[in-house]
């Protein structure tokens, strides 16, 4: 489950394949709240190049790729007010 220390904005890297390129990118997201329908997608620039490429991509796969970047999100006692 992804924590509330997700809120903002925020850009993670990863792999890029189809049959003619695979590339390294960078996403960038904001999640100003808790419903996932308002988390929105950015950018998706090529790491090498920093060429966006947002508007060439499908951004249904990224949606899926946040998701699960936010997932993984580590967990820290702070984002749910937890005293150690």
């Amino acid at each position: 489950m992804g924590t509330s220390s997700m809120f903002g904005t925020h850009t993670f890297d990863v792999q890029l394949d189809c049959p003619w390129m695979t590339t390294d990118v960078y996403v960038t997201f904001t999640n100003d709240s808790g419903d996932e329908k308002l988390t929105e997608l950015e950018s998706v620039v090529i790491v090498r190049t920093g060429q966006d490429i947002t508007s060439q991509v499908n951004p249904d796969y990224f949606f899926d790729l946040i998701e699960d970047f936010v997932d993984n999100a580590d967990y820290h006692y702070s984002d749910h007010g937890d005293q150690v």
